[in-house]
Formats: structure tokens, C-alpha cells, sequence
């Protein structure tokens, strides 16, 4: 298996450079949910409910638990949580009463632009200083890195 350390100098440092984006995020992220009184793990089920919204798909608490890698117990507390802080509601599944999907309210969309908006208006400034061919290399490139990183955190969760 290939390791940062055995890639030639140039690909180590993308490597690297993508370690150090991703914990920037990362830390955006949590500084920006705490200033809301959300933790971590409430921001990433906040954000696989929003998606799967976006996606058309309803979110059960099970499906969500396994979204964001937490076990049932935690994923009702995160959910507790959310419902609390007004970002996310339990209802019944329309298609099957006796399940329960977990939605997100108007406030975690207005919380969520604000949250991002920041971070979303600067990296559209990176995004803007880029041609054409160069936004199509990067484009392949962070869908190839997503799976990458998406494959390596389920063979991590086992």
C-alpha cells in the first residue's frame, strides 16, 4: 500500500495540502456550529439529514446513524439535541406510519446559509480565479478524492 510518505515530492505535498484543507474545514466548522451551541457530531448529522432532503430521501434514525458512523443511542441524543435547538423535527414516515424520520426545519436552512455563508463566498473567490480546464481537473479530482476518502471511512468503520 502506497503512504504519503512513499509519493514523489509533488503528490506528497498535495496529499498533505488536502490533510491540512481538510482540518481547516474541520475547524471552521466546529468554530462556526459552537458559536450556535452545536457540537460535531451534530453538525454532521444536521448535514446527512439536509442532504438526503435535498436528495429527495427521508432519514430514519438508523439511516443516520450509519451516515454519520454513531450508534443508536448517541444518534438519539444528537437528534434530541437538534429537535432542541430548533434545526430538526421527528415526524411520522408518510409511506409507513410506524417509522420515524428525522427532517430539517427552516432554521437549521437559515442557520446553515449563515453558518457557511462566510466560508462559501470565499472559496468562490478561489473557484473564480480558475479557467475552465483548470476547474474540470479539479472537479475530477475532489470527486476521485470524496470516494477515496468515502471508501476508506467505511472500510474503517468495518
Amino acid at each position: 500500500m502506497t503512504t504519503p510518505a512513499d509519493l514523489p515530492d509533488p503528490r506528497r505535498r498535495v496529499v498533505m495540502l488536502l490533510q491540512a484543507f481538510s482540518a481547516a474545514a474541520q475547524r471552521y466548522a466546529e468554530a462556526a456550529g459552537a458559536q450556535r451551541g452545536l457540537h460535531r457530531s451534530d453538525l454532521h448529522a444536521l448535514l446527512a439529514v439536509m442532504q438526503a432532503t435535498m436528495a429527495g430521501r427521508a432519514t430514519s434514525p438508523g439511516e443516520l446513524a450509519r451516515a454519520v458512523g454513531l450508534t443508536p443511542s448517541a444518534t438519539t441524543t444528537v437528534i434530541d439535541r437538534l429537535v432542541a435547538s430548533g434545526h430538526a423535527e421527528r415526524e411520522p414516515d408518510p409511506l409507513d406510519r410506524r417509522r420515524t424520520i428525522v427532517r430539517p426545519t427552516e432554521s437549521a436552512r437559515t442557520d446553515g446559509r449563515e453558518m457557511f455563508r462566510p466560508l462559501g463566498d470565499a472559496m468562490s473567490v478561489v473557484v473564480d480565479d480558475l479557467d475552465d480546464a483548470e476547474l474540470e481537473v479539479v472537479t475530477r479530482f475532489l470527486h476521485r478524492a470524496i470516494q477515496a476518502t468515502t471508501e476508506a471511512a467505511e472500510a474503517a468503520q468495518g
